[in-house]
């Protein structure tokens, strides 16, 4: 009995665990719900249906295009914003201003960069004439040098000018550093304050300043351009009446402040037809120049005299620039290098060069070259102008001959060469050379006697013994007299005995 109800109870045990699987695994009538052991969870509320999302296209990445090979870039010149030369209160940086004095303006320009041969020519361009406050002319230059470059322009300005601030634009032409021709411009504002206030545009004019001839001259051709000492040269200008009534009684006058031009003709002056408005004429003259003129762009004048139809008496002036040279003269100090000079010692060598000529020394540079001698620096004069000096002092550093290649020898005799270079008003350059010769010695240890030191004692110590040898004779010579004077006494007292 025991055994059945044993057997019944795991019988029931099998059957509850295979009804507890299937449950597990959903295996339910339908419209019957699983129960649980937890709480219900109620029902969240039906989400909305999400919009598609559009995925956008995948552009495919550019290919890049091959990098070209690069290509030198050829260095520019600049102005030197940084530093304050001669003629300059402030720096480019600070806010320079050409300096206005006595009538002329004075531009400092100072280029850095490197060049193909060292050269650039600075030509200056001063715009239009109409209302200009300078004399017109040919302003260029050329200097030397390598990565700076000062260029300092000199330009006359007329009487009558007007106050205000006026662009100059200097055109830089030299070799970049490949060779190639290269052009540059720079533009530098000159501000007049001496002159005449500008008139009012809005002021009034009374009805003889709007009815009123105004003559300008618009051109001036010179011919030849560059002039000589005493050479004539023709003057044509262009007449122009750029006002609204004819002018009368026209007389055109000319000539120089300036010494060293001068009408080439008695007659100075001429008389003209009337000329209309809007018309114009053409007047040609001479002048010469004398045996001492000045190089460089000398002025002078032309002046208009003429009537309106109401007497009213109206003068014009303008004033031009005729380039003139002459030959460069020098003339410099010698050069005196001692006979004999020590290794390690340094020279000082005078650097005067005096300009007697009439036309301007430019970029004056004295260099020394030799075996053995070794300048701390050239010497830089500049420009000197006629009739003055340019001074400086060459410090010349002495080592061995051997420290200059193609010498062995440490000490010796060397030849050197003390050379001036400048250029011309034409641009052209000329070298004088001076030869010298010296020894170099070799330098003398503190305490230690020079060979001519040595030489000198042995002369003293020779000239010692000599001077003794002439006494010890001297003293010979005076003993033996007294010996015989007194042999001679003692025989006589002897026979007399």
């Amino acid at each position: 009995m025991k055994k059945m109800v044993l057997g019944f109870s795991i019988f029931l045990i099998v059957m509850l665990c295979f009804m507890s699987t299937a449950l597990a695994e959903g295996d339910m009538p339908d419209g019957q719900e699983m129960p649980t052991q937890t709480e219900a969870t109620p029902t969240p509320p039906p989400t909305p249906a999400a919009t598609p999302t559009v995925t956008p296209a995948v552009m495919p990445e550019p290919i890049p295009e091959s990098t070209p090979e690069p290509t030198p870039v050829v260095d520019q010149l600049i102005i030197d914003s940084w530093h304050l030369y001669d003629g300059m209160d402030r720096t480019y940086q600070q806010g320079y201003v050409p300096r206005v004095v006595n009538g002329k303006v004075y531009i400092v320009l100072p280029l850095l960069g490197e060049t193909y041969d060292g050269k650039v020519t600075v030509t200056a361009d001063l715009g239009a004439t109409t209302g200009s406050p300078f004399v017109f002319g040919n302003y260029s230059q050329t200097t030397g040098g390598w990565g700076a470059y000062v260029f300092v322009f000199e330009i006359p300005l007329i009487k009558d000018r007007i106050n205000g601030s006026y662009p100059v634009t200097f055109k830089a032409d030299y070799l970049d550093v490949l060779g190639n021709q290269t052009q540059q411009t720079f533009t530098v504002h000159v501000t007049i304050t001496d002159g005449d206030d500008p008139p009012d545009p809005n002021a009034p004019l009374p009805k003889e300043e709007v009815e009123k001839p105004e003559l300008f001259i618009s051109d001036c051709v010179i011919n030849p351009d560059t002039v000589g000492g005493e050479e004539t040269f023709a003057v044509e200008v262009a007449i122009d009446n750029i006002g609204a009534i004819r002018a009368r009684s026209v007389r055109l006058s000319y000539g120089s402040e300036t010494a060293g031009i001068i009408p080439a003709e008695t007659n100075s002056a001429m008389h003209l037809e009337n000329i209309a408005s809007e018309d114009s004429a053409t007047v040609s003259f001479q002048l010469k120049t004398t045996k001492d003129v000045l190089a460089g762009d000398q002025p002078f004048y032309v002046t208009l005299d003429y009537v309106d139809l109401y007497g009213g008496v109206y003068t014009s002036t303008r004033t031009f620039l005729v380039h003139i040279t002459q030959p460069a003269e020098i003339a410099y100090d010698p050069i005196s290098v001692p006979k004999q000079v020590t290794a390690g010692e340094t020279l000082s060598l005078p650097a005067n060069v005096f300009n007697i000529g009439k036309s301007t020394l430019r970029n004056v540079t004295i260099t020394v070259t030799g075996a053995g001698l070794f300048p701390t620096s050239s010497v830089f004069l500049g420009d000197i102008l006629p009739g003055q000096a340019g001074n400086g002092e060459m410090k010349v550093f002495v080592g061995m001959l051997s420290m200059t290649e193609g010498y062995a020898e440490d000490y010796g005799s060397t030849n050197g060469v003390y050379t001036i270079t400048y250029t011309d008003d034409a641009g052209e350059e000329h070298k004088i050379n001076m030869s010298f010769s010296t020894e170099i010695m070799k330098p003398v240890i503190k305490g230690e006697e020079t060979e001519a030191e040595k030489k000198a004692k042995e002369e003293e110590q020779k000239t010692v013994g000599q001077w003794w040898i002439t006494v010890l004779v001297g003293f010979a010579i005076i003993s033996i007299t007294v010996a015989v004077i007194v042999v001679g006494k003692f025989s006589r007292m002897m026979r007399m005995r």
